[in-house]
């Protein structure tokens, strides 16, 4: 058979993907949320100061230790177990629908709700813990060391990612499907690895990066380290 004869099949072209589904903003649960933050603040402001407890004189520990170890077992709930349950949640719902496009409609539902929770909650928390914790560790010099900022401030800066996810439940943050799952995972990613920082320096003895829990007076005396 002659070249001439032959006859050339051309693949047709390939379809373009379809643009992601923007994400449109619902104004009704933007504004719920908003009270929700509102509320959570002044919860956290007026809430008595959950930061005194038993007492702890004597032990060697972070303030991020000191704080889940008293007040049984409420502070160990508030300030660990419900933040850590919700980004757990995100985190696992997250692989489900990223690796499941035939994802149960429960899994995104559960998703979105811990999502919205999540950042009124840690509002809440953040200015509690500045008004009762941080501010006053700062202004009266009672840091016990490195491992103890880095702690605090670690948990403290976790209210940034959870806030993120709320706004991108919200349609505030990604301007599309694809976007808003982006930011997603890169709030609970940052999340999880702020946390754990959080908890690692959070659980070491303080004095192991150089907090000396005694001070020696003018007098010779030997005060003991600064107990919040």
């Amino acid at each position: 058979m002659s070249a001439s004869n032959t006859t050339t099949r051309s693949r047709p072209p390939a379809k373009p993907a379809p643009a992601p589904a923007p994400v449109v903003p619902r104004p009704g649960l933007s504004a719920l949320v908003a009270v929700a933050a509102v509320v959570a603040v002044v919860v956290g402001l007026l809430l008595p100061d959950r930061t005194v407890g038993g007492d702890m004189s004597g032990m060697s520990m972070t303030h991020y230790m000191g704080l889940l170890a008293i007040n049984q077992p409420w502070n160990l709930l508030l300030f660990m177990a419900i933040p850590v349950i919700l980004a757990e949640t995100l985190a696992i719902t997250e692989l489900v629908l990223l690796f499941r496009k035939d994802a149960p409609a429960w899994v995104a539902g559960l998703s979105r709700i811990a999502g919205l929770i999540a950042g009124p909650l840690m509002l809440g928390i953040l200015v509690h813990l500045l008004r009762y914790a941080a501010i006053p560790l700062t202004t009266s010099g009672g840091w016990r060391g490195t491992a103890d900022v880095i702690a605090v401030l670690s948990y403290l800066a976790g209210a940034v990612p959870l806030v993120g996810i709320t706004l991108v439940e919200l349609g505030i943050v990604g301007g599309d499907a694809r976007e808003a799952r982006k930011w997603h995972v890169i709030f609970v990613g940052a999340f999880l690895v702020i946390a754990h920082v959080a908890m690692i320096f959070g659980m070491l003895d303080p004095t192991v990066l150089g907090w000396d829990p005694s001070h020696v007076m003018p007098q010779g005396t030997i005060m003991p380290g600064m107990q919040h």
